[in-house]
């Protein structure tokens, strides 16, 4: 037969100095920027160094301007593609806005 400080304790429910840590959800809008920025900044150094890779043998102006376009395009493809991923991945594990009920 338990104690009373047994059955005490059952019926005062949770210890309250326990904290309930919460589950981490990710937010949609979250994923899509974290991933955009970080495969946008993946591109554009993909970018950078295929435009110096690829230099001609023109004047240095053009050198840096097919750079520049080798970055943005680089830095473009990789905030889609991180954008793409973001959005997969946020719905499938993130925050879902609930439905409103009129009644």
């Amino acid at each position: 037969m338990p104690n009373t400080d047994e059955r005490q304790r059952a019926t005062q429910g949770p210890d309250p100095t326990q904290k309930e840590v919460p589950d981490r959800q990710i937010d949609p809008s979250e994923s899509v920027t974290l991933f955009a920025i970080a495969l946008g900044a993946i591109g554009a150094l993909v970018g950078l160094v295929a435009g110096i890779v690829f230099l001609s043998d023109s004047a240095f102006g053009a050198a840096v301007l097919n750079c520049l376009i080798a970055v943005l395009a680089g830095g473009s493809a990789g905030v889609v593609a991180g954008g793409t991923v973001g959005a997969a991945i946020g719905v499938m594990r993130g925050v879902r806005v609930p439905k409103q009920v009129d009644g």
